[in-house]
């Protein structure tokens, strides 16, 4: 399994520099399969030790700037609170299909 350490050196400076999950995948010896669940796997392990990492639909890259860093921001932002409006629904329709079963869940956003 490669390390943080080889995920960094494979990973460009700067979202020009991004390189796709499939080809970083491979670079690193891991599946390059749809879900690349290794490579994700070791993308968060790396984010959680420090790392500035990037994504997008272009690929992966170091972060190096606050624009940059802010892009991936409101990117994960946005994801999280389609998840969260997908729940919500879910809730909701529950709750209105079974007014006499509701569920004690609230509803939650991520924007404020």
């Amino acid at each position: 399994m490669p390390t943080v350490n080889d995920l960094m050196a494979a990973l460009g400076k700067g979202k020009a520099n991004a390189i796709h999950a499939a080809d970083l995948a491979r670079l690193l010896g891991l599946s390059p399969e749809p879900n690349q669940e290794d490579l994700r796997e070791l993308i968060r392990q790396a984010i959680d030790q420090g790392a500035l990492i990037g994504s997008s639909k272009i690929g992966y890259w170091e972060i190096d700037s606050l624009d940059e860093l802010n892009a991936v921001l409101d990117s994960h932002e946005g994801r999280a609170q389609g998840v969260c409006n997908r729940r919500n629904a879910l809730l909701n329709t529950w709750n209105s299909l079974h007014p006499n079963n509701k569920t004690d869940r609230l509803q939650k956003n991520v924007n404020q």
